[in-house]
């Protein structure tokens, strides 16, 4: 199934927002990241999230801040950020960012465990990893068909309409 770009998301949508998006959005990556989350602000679409999927955005930050400080040799290198514990408690740009999501105005859900038994009947059918299966359980179970993300996988999914933005590298 195709993705459609992030700017075609019809006022009054309920979307879910992946990770991704924060990160391009708040990163200053891109610009149509950050538009639709002005969007939500402003009220012309309703972003929905849940509380693990800001977790994972704080993690890609903590990393992206520690990479940029020079701390790691690259931005998914968690075991060099494991070895040099004593780096994490001076990174704080990471911990804004993420004070910033939970500023948005974004509906914040929380994982039921209804939700994480679904998530396993999704992975075979789309073959997603548990997060992408968490979140489109998540969508099934509150009736939720759009989501924005960076992330193709959810292009395989049936049953939802996937934004994705295109002003990326």
């Amino acid at each position: 199934m195709p993705t459609t770009p992030l700017a075609n998301i019809p006022n009054g949508s309920n979307v879910f927002i992946d990770a991704n998006i924060f990160v391009y959005a708040l990163s200053g990556q891109s610009p149509q990241c950050s538009h639709l989350l002005e969007r939500c602000g402003r009220e012309e679409i309703t972003g929905i999230t849940l509380f693990e999927i800001v977790n994972e955005a704080a993690h890609r930050f903590m990393l992206a801040e520690a990479y940029g400080d020079g701390h790691i040799k690259s931005i998914n290198d968690v075991r060099g950020l494991r070895s040099k514990f004593s780096v994490i408690s001076s990174l704080t740009e990471y911990w804004r960012n993420t004070e910033r999501i939970l500023s948005l105005n974004l509906l914040l859900l929380a994982t039921e465990e209804s939700i994480l038994k679904d998530a396993q009947k999704e992975r075979p059918v789309a073959f997603l990893l548990t997060n992408d299966s968490m979140v489109v359980a998540c969508m099934r179970q509150y009736g939720i068909s759009q989501i924005a993300t960076a992330d193709g996988d959810f292009a395989r999914v049936s049953g939802i309409t996937v934004y994705s933005p295109d002003d990326l590298p």
